[in-house]
């Protein structure tokens, strides 16, 4: 029977990041453009909220289950990986018993979204094809992550549709208040968002670069090497950055050096070893990214907003 630490390991805790700042970061959004309530947010708001919050981790839960799978079928993940070791590869976990993980996580993730897609169908469908994308990244007939697509992937499901999806919800709970759908911040902040947690996947593909060459898996990393890598680290971290300056202002921008001071050491990287540290890193910014956002918010200092209208 596989221990508790294995399945701990498998549901990758650093990338569970990715799916709590959006939710978090949309809450944001619709508070600073679309909320007029007198203090907080209501019950019915807080529990949308948590409802987001609750789908997002399963949808990220069940694709991180799914990938350890995917990878371990494919021969992705072998003995010649560098980094933490995959569960299934290796032994820790059957293939049987992650495949059942797989339908749980997806079950509790579903389970979480139901009362948004009673309320909103848009929002069932929206949810429904979330989990299908995130079983495709390496299951399936045509698996995401196989064809390059992995950071198109990551930038559109975890950053814009988790961040809109999240605004749109408290816009429909029956508490919402606001006069209309804050569409353009949402947007531009779930762009933000997406590409800093993009840096999460490249980094672990940068890492993977010379194994998934060897099993076909033809990341970008593998299509364009490391120096469209490198270039990409660094579009990520300026133009997130960037669209969430445009949104929450100045305080954002704090930030800027340790994005510049991580670029350069992933751009010092070499080999595959290089690269381990950097999901971490990567995670640690878009932890304080999502802080500050929320911060600004509640202390009022996303004034910069304003170039959207009210």
């Amino acid at each position: 029977m596989a221990s508790l630490r294995s399945w701990i390991d498998a549901c990758r805790p650093k990338t569970l990041v990715a799916a709590a700042v959006p939710v978090a970061v949309g809450g944001a959004v619709y508070w600073n453009k679309a909320h007029h309530g007198p203090v907080g947010f209501s019950c019915d708001e807080v529990l949308t909220l948590g409802c987001c919050l609750g789908f997002a981790l399963g949808a990220q839960i069940a694709s991180n289950f799914a990938n350890d799978l995917g990878d371990a079928l494919r021969g992705a993940d072998n003995v010649a990986r560098i980094g933490p070791r995959r569960a299934v590869s290796n032994g820790l976990i059957s293939a049987f018993a992650m495949r059942w993980a797989i339908a749980l996580a997806c079950a509790l993730a579903f389970l979480a979204g139901t009362p948004l897609g009673l309320r909103q169908p848009v929002l069932f469908l929206a949810g429904s094809l979330a989990l299908v994308l995130a079983l495709g990244y390496t299951l399936g007939p045509l698996p995401l992550a196989y064809l390059g697509l992995g950071d198109i992937f990551v930038v559109g499901c975890f950053g814009i549709q988790a961040t809109t999806l999240t605004v749109y919800a408290l816009h429909t709970s029956p508490m919402g208040n606001g006069s209309h759908v804050p569409w353009s911040p949402a947007l531009l902040s779930g762009l933000g968002l997406g590409l800093l947690a993009d840096n999460i996947l490249l980094a672990n593909n940068a890492r993977d670069k010379e194994t998934d060459t060897m099993a076909g898996k033809r990341t970008t990393v593998v299509r364009f090497g490391y120096g469209f890598a490198k270039n990409l680290h660094a579009f990520n971290i300026l133009v997130g950055l960037g669209c969430l300056t445009l949104v929450f202002g100045w305080v954002v921008g704090l930030l800027l050096p340790l994005g510049l001071w991580q670029h350069w050491l992933f751009r010092k990287a070499q080999a595959p070893l290089d690269f381990v540290p950097f999901l971490a890193r990567s995670a640690l910014l878009l932890l304080l990214v999502g802080f500050l956002c929320v911060t600004a918010t509640c202390l009022g200092w996303a004034v910069s907003s304003n170039i959207f209208g009210r």
